[in-house]
């Protein structure tokens, strides 16, 4: 008896890859959303220090 080999799809190896992303997301939501959060005010800190140094080189 023989066995027939069943191949595997490239849709069905994508679908896994893209599963196994989601799940390693989900295990870091917490890091990701720390980092976002601190881009986030490094970015706002960075566009206030430039509009004041701006500002002050208009007055003088």
């Amino acid at each position: 008896m023989q066995h027939k080999r069943i191949g595997v799809s490239a849709a069905q190896r994508a679908g896994a890859a893209l599963r196994r992303l989601a799940r390693w997301g989900f295990r870091r939501r917490r890091i990701a959303a720390d980092h976002l959060l601190r881009g986030v005010c490094s970015g706002i800190g960075t566009t206030a220090v430039g509009l004041a140094v701006v500002w002050f080189q208009s007055r003088h």
